[in-house]
Formats: structure tokens, C-alpha cells, sequence
């Protein structure tokens, strides 16, 4: 069989797009196509299916796909050893998917270690979305990810992080002088943040501890939740400890241990396992782990630029 033809069939598979496919081979939909007409007379089999937008496999393709995907990783990586990949001199885009904190707590650390090696490389960031992950890396619309380590499959990764969860409130709530129970916390309003990368883990816990109850505000950043507890006294908040105890060098917070266990939240660095670009991939997931482990997260700043024009008038 044409090794042209494997390529295709593997970027096709990955990326569930034929447009995916013939945008990271470098040429155009219509060879892509012509491509996989000859993969199906190969294989007799339809290969590929239509489903709305995207080109689902059908068993025969799932059945070949490791096969082709561990050959041409072996043939790749014996052409990446003689050196292909140039970071001084590419012009790549690479994507990371994180979530609100790990840009506040990584990202500039990330770039300013890859311009230092690669200066003409371009980083774009996508919204960490939980339930998506493994299947963007599967698919090669990520190249890496900062995730909680418990995505489903065999996905590649390294432990970059430890995290605990605090409870946090301002230093005027009724429950700051005190013990907090798990009646007070079931019973306090509260606010969480949806994008939580560990936000499904945190709510499974609650409903094991029977403390579960419906947030009083849902926000989309935690960047948000110091204005709220603050002018909201009433309020309490779920957050990385990590987190809490950078904001409270600056302001009248409070921090708590949750009423109940929660084991610690590992963070990992994903890579997808794509077979185009090994080197430069190999390159790009040194490059993060080196900036990201064992560093502390830059959390102190984030909220610390908002206004409390009511507090600061009242």
C-alpha cells in the first residue's frame, strides 16, 4: 500500500474531516477524496461514514486504525531523528487547550520559554472544555492540554500539579470567626465557576457528602468570584487553595477546609497522539513540561485589578 494513502486514512480517522485531513497534509480536499476512494477499493469498505459535519469510521476502519497509526509513527519517528524539526527557524502554530487559571498561572512562563527557542513559532490557547478534551487531542485539533488526570483512554501525559480546593469568604461573612459545618455549607449561598476544569469532580464529592445544593451565582471566570464575595458578603466560594492564598495577601478574605474530603485534583500535560509532526510535537511537550513543573502558579494577581468602587465609597 501506498505510505501516502496510510497518512490519509490516519488523518482522516483523527480528525473526523476531510478538510482536517488535506488542511495538515498540505494539499487540497480533492486529493483527499481521491485518496480515500482508492483506501475503500483497497480495503473494501466504506471506511468512513457521513454524520452530520464530521466522518465517522466504521468497525473496519477502528479495526486497522492502531495498526496504521503505530507504523507510521515508527516510520515518522525515524525521519524526525535526523533532525526535521528546526525550532529556531519554524513558523508552526501550535495549540494548547487550558483553562482560565492555568493561562493566569502558566502561560507566560510557556511563551516566554518557547520564544526564547523557537521565536517565530505562533501559540494559540483554546478554552479547556472537560468533556472535549481527549477527543480534541484524539482528533488533533489540540496539540496539548492542562487537564485533570482522569480523561478516559490511553492518552499520553505527565503529572505537572497538585491542587487542593478551599472554601473562601469574605472576612465579613457571619461564618468567618468560626468552624464551618457541612449544614452552614449546605445552607450558605454560594458561588461557583462552570469553567472549572475540576468542577463535575468537586459536585460528584458534595452529592457523596450529601452537600450538594443548587449555586446561588454560576460565573464563567474566577477572575469574578473576589468582586462577588466581597460585595456580596454573603456569599461563599469554592476555590484552588492555591488560588485563595494569593488573593488573600491582598485582600479581606477568609479561607476554610471544605466540611467534607475531597482528594487532591492532579493536573497533567496531554499530548495528542498524532503521527504528523512527532519532532516538533516531542519539541512542544519538553518545552511546556520544563516551564510548567514544579513552578509555583501565579495566582496572586488575578482579581487584584478590580475596583470595589462600592466597598471603597460605602
Amino acid at each position: 500500500m501506498d505510505l501516502n494513502l496510510v497518512r490519509v486514512f490516519v488523518e482522516i480517522f483523527e480528525g473526523r474531516s476531510l478538510t482536517t485531513a488535506a488542511g495538515r497534509l498540505y494539499v487540497t480536499q480533492s486529493a483527499v477524496s481521491q485518496s480515500l476512494t482508492r483506501l475503500r477499493k483497497l480495503l473494501d469498505d466504506p471506511l468512513f461514514q457521513r454524520h452530520g459535519r464530521l466522518m465517522e469510521p466504521t468497525p473496519v476502519a477502528k479495526e486497522v486504525y492502531p495498526a496504521f497509526r503505530d507504523a507510521l509513527a515508527g516510520i515518522t519517528g525515524a525521519v524526525d531523528k535526523r533532525g526535521e524539526f528546526d525550532p529556531k527557524h519554524s513558523t508552526r502554530q501550535f495549540r494548547i487547550a487550558l483553562s482560565e487559571l492555568g493561562e493566569v498561572g502558566w502561560l507566560a512562563n510557556i511563551v516566554a520559554d518557547i520564544r526564547r527557542e523557537a521565536p517565530h513559532v505562533r501559540l494559540r490557547t483554546l478554552p479547556l472544555q472537560h468533556h472535549e478534551v481527549e477527543d480534541w487531542l484524539t482528533r488533533g485539533l489540540v496539540d496539548l492540554a492542562i487537564a485533570p488526570v482522569d480523561l478516559p483512554g490511553d492518552v499520553d501525559h505527565t503529572t505537572i500539579k497538585v491542587q487542593t480546593y478551599s472554601v473562601v469568604m469574605s472576612q465579613d461573612h457571619e461564618l468567618a470567626a468560626g468552624h464551618l459545618t457541612v449544614e452552614q455549607y449546605v445552607s450558605t449561598p454560594r458561588a461557583v465557576v462552570a469553567s472549572d476544569s475540576s468542577a463535575v469532580h468537586l459536585e460528584a464529592v458534595e452529592r457523596r457528602a450529601e452537600a450538594h445544593t443548587e449555586p446561588a451565582v454560576v460565573a464563567q471566570h474566577y477572575a469574578s468570584i473576589l468582586s462577588l464575595i466581597l460585595q456580596s458578603p454573603d456569599l461563599i466560594a469554592v476555590t484552588p487553595r492555591s488560588l485563595a492564598a494569593g488573593w488573600a495577601k491582598s485582600w479581606p478574605i477568609v479561607i476554610k477546609p471544605l466540611p467534607f474530603e475531597m482528594d487532591s485534583v492532579r493536573l497533567a500535560v496531554y499530548r495528542r497522539p498524532g503521527t504528523i509532526n512527532s519532532a516538533s510535537l516531542d519539541w512542544l511537550y519538553q518545552m511546556v513540561l520544563r516551564s510548567t513543573v514544579g513552578l509555583p502558579t501565579h495566582f496572586e494577581t488575578m482579581g487584584a485589578e478590580e475596583r470595589f468602587d462600592r466597598l471603597d465609597t460605602a
